[in-house]
């Protein structure tokens, strides 16, 4: 599967470079069954990759949520690595007990560090105690879980699904072991996604195809808490469910979730076009400064949008480095950050690396090599590093400044023989 899929995507890259206007040249070559399986598979080294990032409020320690397998026909594991922030050093992983069925998309860390929330594409959020390396609870959603967020009094948990839908837990009077659902809304709406697991092979190739091309799909992608508890920002792929506005990002206010107003521009304002027209304005991350003034927004149109959330207005607008490809869909980004003392975002996405704007002036610092697709960035609370992960199965660590390699690490195979999830406090 791992070949079969990864050949998609590249014919997918070929096709939108067509749409865009780019020199075509001849597609990837197609994968058949005289195709050799690569020896390193046929021995069994581990194949991966990182999907989220979270880092602990007191910078000692990083969560990534990572796919493995090996060798072909294995059953692939999904897990939270913990790494230690300043070496990289493995320490251990959150599983549960059972076969965890869905890649981990999403994590965040309590301001505190007590409370570490893990949400997955099998629908279930996961809440753990750190201080224990213990289990409290397990909330089941009707959908795959693609985005989840703490404010940060600790007292409410955000999680975005793949049904268009933003659900907002309070914390109960037991603490997170008994939290209580006070909000359900459908934010974004779209066409809904039929099961393809048995649709023939060709059905199932287009129906794969079709979400990244062709459809709307109602995914809430990124959900923020201000930092003062007054807001809450919620945006994806999709239309806005709303009688006025279609596309954007939406504000809802705390703690009753009505919604105060809408970001919008993420699609206006560039020259580059898809098939003759402007790109889509799905937003696919966000993300907010520690005093809450600066909204960064990473969206399907190459650009990464900043907004002053004093006056909720756009303020800066950062657009994509030309790629190599020069296709259209090898600069949709991501994952998008915003260093503790908000003089930098950085963002990462199709294009294999991590750009790096100074906020204020809007200028490009630095563009970090990846050598795949971006799926997670974060800064450590001190500034110190940045950190990213993706489709090249590595977690790396630049120094910020010389933005000298720190540290990597692969996302194969085990990262620790310890068996029981590490406590972090």
């Amino acid at each position: 599967m791992v070949i079969r899929w990864q050949m998609v995507f590249l014919t997918l890259l070929w096709i939108l470079s067509v749409a865009a206007g780019a020199p075509a040249g001849p597609p990837p070559p197609a994968a058949t069954a005289r195709s050799p399986i690569p020896k390193v598979l046929q021995e069994g080294v581990g194949v991966g990759e990182f999907y989220s990032v979270a880092v602990t409020p007191d910078g000692r320690y990083i969560a990534a949520g990572v796919r493995r397998s090996a060798p072909v026909g294995v059953k692939e594991e999904k897990a939270v690595d913990i790494f230690d922030a300043r070496t990289g050093k493995p320490i251990g992983f959150y599983v549960l007990p059972r076969p965890y069925e869905g890649i981990p998309k999403a994590l965040a860390f309590s301001g505190d560090g007590a409370l570490l929330v893990i949400g997955g594409q099998d629908g279930k959020v996961f809440l753990w105690d750190t201080g224990k390396g213990a289990h409290l609870r397990t909330l089941t959603l009707p959908a795959p879980v693609e985005s989840v967020a703490l404010s940060k009094d600790g007292q409410w948990l955000a999680v975005g699904a793949r049904d268009g839908g933003l659900r907002l837990w309070q914390r109960g009077k037991g603490g997170w072991s008994q939290p209580v659902l006070r909000l359900t809304r459908i934010i974004l709406k779209g066409d809904d996604l039929r099961p393809v697991e048995r649709l023939p092979e060709p059905q199932r190739l287009m129906k794969f195809l079709d979400p990244l091309i062709f459809r709307k799909p109602p995914f809430v992608r990124s959900v923020v808490f201000d930092p003062k508890g007054t807001w809450l920002a919620v945006t994806g792929t999709g239309d806005l469910n709303a009688d006025t506005v279609k596309e954007g990002i939406a504000i809802l206010r705390l703690p009753d979730g009505r919604v105060q107003g809408v970001l919008s521009g993420h699609g206006k304002g560039v020259a580059l076009k898809v098939a003759g027209r402007p790109p889509v304005p799905w937003v696919n991350a966000l993300a907010v400064s520690r005093d809450g003034r600066w909204l960064a927004s990473a969206g399907w149109d190459a650009t990464v949008r900043v907004w002053d959330m004093t006056k909720r207005a756009e303020v800066r607008r950062l657009l994509s480095p030309r790629t190599p490809l020069g296709a259209f869909a090898t600069r949709v980004y991501n994952a998008v950050a915003i260093s503790p003392d908000s003089r930098l975002v950085a963002a990462g996405g199709f294009g294999g690396r991590v750009d790096v704007w100074n906020l204020s002036t809007g200028t490009l610092v630095r563009s970090l090599e990846t050598g795949n697709i971006v799926e997670a960035v974060a800064f450590t609370p001190d500034g110190v590093l940045l950190i990213a992960g993706g489709w090249d199965g590595r977690l790396t660590a630049w120094r910020v400044g010389s933005w000298q390699r720190s540290w990597s690490r692969s996302a194969t195979g085990r990262t620790s023989e310890r068996t029981n999830p590490p406590p972090l406090l």
